[in-house]
């Protein structure tokens, strides 16, 4: 006979503001005193499952076969458990949060069928009312950490030992005398001494700083440096593109492989630099000593970009409810087919879905912001995870992509490379290439000594401003330098601002240095490799904008279109005093003309600057 039991209480906070809190499965499990649990992917009738499995000394408690959890944001969700082995038979459980005035009412419920007398009296007076009560006296703690009276929404979590203290102390006043700031050095130890275990366990340095309100780049590069000195140590997540779970863990981009596997969507693809690969930091052993246990893998806040997710059986149909913000989600079957909504404000009530073997049909529909309703039936023959999700990614991950624009990343860490032959996809980034216009003449004019102290000089100021818009330079060729940066306005504004901090160059009037450098900017994809022991970057637009470089000026700028036209681009270039000539030519190695867009600063006290750039025009060919 199953045994059910349920509790409520009403709290005042919203919904939405305490559902982020309370679906975090993996930490409730934590603190209502639920063991670890290991996972292993297996098969029942032919199709693919999750087993788990509790220890206790290493020996086997119990194993079941986890079914998918079911959810609604930010209204309820639910999970099924049908042990295989143990004192249950099943358990059923979930939480609902009901809006009422002025807060949220929390439905705590529980439907455990147990196998034996045992597991009657376990399941009676252990495992139900704990559960149930223990959730109920969380959402306690939640409501005032929500309200600002608790420190914390897992206070139970925090670390209560002191670690390393001395040699945390240590390694923080060498990064402090290394030039990291010190306050947020401070900050960064509070954290990894005294954070629960899983905060400091696979620590995402953007969340990091978006929680503490500090600089994203000034954070992960303060996480790189006490990575190369001991405090802290690195890792590459690849992520699977369905649920965004880490699916491969490595400790070098070398272990890196081309392509993964995920055994929850069933499917193998293709690993990118853009959104699959991220860097994440756990505390050194050597400060902390960190456990790994994974109490729950399937909650909600496992895959937070998943708004609803439901299993339907062959045959059956059933509603999503949820509240929806203005742009593009999508609807899947779990690994299988997908169907694109958007929510604009001249949506309408989108029409039932239908799951076939074929896949999803219709495949777009549009519907209104807000509450929604999306009706689906299973018309397969076997049982379907659906699920509505963001289609976009969220931007808190610190990506493959974006790391190796990182100066420190590329300086400390020049030994992080991809195994040979490997090549990553890198769906955008921004170039910038380099070179001085009249060089030969340079060398000729004033001797290969000086001219090469005023090249080494002017390769300073062009790191000093690659640097400071986010990117780093790749590697320099006799004069010339490319530099990769994470978006195209970077770039674009990176290249504007060359020009005029190149004046800053002492050149004793062998030459004038407002006239001195030539800058092309492009962006789009790329692959990355290993080149010459360095991460370096490749592919069309990499050449590209080496061509577009040589279309320009000394004292200008050439743009492609591409770079050009992007709205943050254009934005930017609006602060900025610039002349901008749109101009058509045909690049050497393309058969087609090129739109490109000639850039010419316009700096207090300059001449007419088009005219002085234009009589410059004879010293591009060096």
């Amino acid at each position: 006979m199953a045994i059910v039991t349920e509790a409520r209480e009403t709290f005042a906070v919203a919904p939405e503001a305490l559902w982020p809190l309370l679906a975090d499965t993996d930490r409730i499990n934590q603190v209502i005193g639920l063991p670890p649990v290991r996972f292993r992917p297996v098969e029942v009738e032919g199709q693919p499952a999750l087993e788990g499995e509790y220890r206790w000394h290493g020996l086997p408690l119990a194993r079941w076969i986890e079914h998918a959890f079911e959810w609604e944001a930010p209204r309820h969700y639910s999970v099924r458990r049908d042990y295989l082995s143990g004192l249950l038979r099943r358990i059923d459980c979930g939480v609902e949060l009901i809006p009422r005035q002025g807060g949220t009412e929390v439905r705590v419920w529980a439907e455990i069928v147990p196998r034996n007398v045992l597991g009657d009296v376990l399941a009676r007076w252990i495992i139900a009312p704990r559960s149930t009560s223990g959730v109920l006296a969380q959402c306690r703690t939640f409501t005032r950490y929500l309200a600002g009276e608790a420190a914390a929404p897992f206070p139970q979590l925090a670390a209560t030992g002191q670690g390393a203290a001395g040699r945390l102390e240590v390694l923080a006043d060498r990064l402090v005398r290394g030039g990291r700031d010190h306050a947020l050095v401070e900050r960064l130890c509070r954290h990894v001494q005294a954070a629960p275990e899983n905060e400091v366990a696979g620590m995402r340095p953007f969340e990091l700083a978006d929680q503490w309100g500090e600089d994203r780049r000034a954070v992960l590069a303060l996480c790189l440096h006490a990575t190369s000195i001991g405090m802290l140590d690195l890792s590459w997540h690849v992520l699977c593109p369905n649920c965004r779970i880490t699916k491969a863990e490595y400790t070098t981009l070398r272990s890196l492989q081309e392509q993964a596997h995920c055994d929850t969507c069933q499917m193998r693809y293709d690993v990118d630099f853009d959104h699959l690969v991220e860097v994440r930091f756990c505390v050194a052993p050597s400060i902390r000593d960190v456990t790994r246990d994974v109490y729950c893998i399937g909650g909600p806040l496992n895959s937070p970009h998943v708004l609803a997710q439901t299993t339907l059986a062959p045959g059956v149909a059933n509603t999503l409810r949820l509240a929806l913000e203005p742009g593009a989600y999508r609807l899947r079957a779990l690994a299988g087919p997908s169907a694109e909504l958007r929510a604009v404000p001249a949506g309408a009530v989108p029409p039932p879905f239908a799951l076939t073997a074929d896949g999803l049909t219709p495949t777009f529909a549009e519907l209104s912001p807000g509450d929604a309703e999306l009706s689906v039936e299973n018309r397969g023959d076997a049982e379907a995870v659906v699920m509505i999700e963001t289609a976009t990614w969220q931007d808190t991950a610190a990506t493959g992509a974006i790391v190796g624009t990182v100066p420190e990343f590329r300086n400390l860490f020049s030994a992080e490379v991809l195994a040979p032959g490997l090549e990553v996809r890198i769906q955008r980034l921004g170039f910038l290439f380099t070179d001085l216009a009249g060089s030969t003449a340079l060398y000729e004019r004033v001797g290969d000594a000086r001219a090469f102290r005023l090249v080494q000089e002017h390769f300073a100021i062009l790191a000093e401003v690659v640097e400071a818009h986010r990117g780093a330079i790749v590697k320099t060729v006799g004069d010339a330098i490319m530099a990769v940066f994470p978006t195209a306005a970077d770039a674009v504004e990176a290249a504007v601002l060359i020009q005029r901090e190149i004046r800053r160059l002492d050149a004793r009037g062998a030459v004038d240095p407002a006239r001195l450098v030539r800058v092309g900017v492009h962006e789009g994809p790329c692959v990355a490799v290993t080149l010459n022991g360095r991460l370096d970057y490749f592919g069309t637009t990499v050449n590209t904008a080496a061509r577009i470089e040589h279309e320009s000026h000394g004292g200008g700028v050439t743009v492609s279109a591409e770079a050009y036209r992007d709205p943050e681009s254009a934005r930017r270039l609006a602060g900025l005093p610039v002349r901008v000539e749109p101009f058509v030519t045909r690049l050497r190695g393309l058969s087609d003309a090129t739109q490109l867009y000639r850039i010419l600063p316009l700096w207090e006290g300059d001449a007419t600057a088009p005219e002085a750039l234009a009589a410059t025009e004879g010293l591009a060919a060096n």
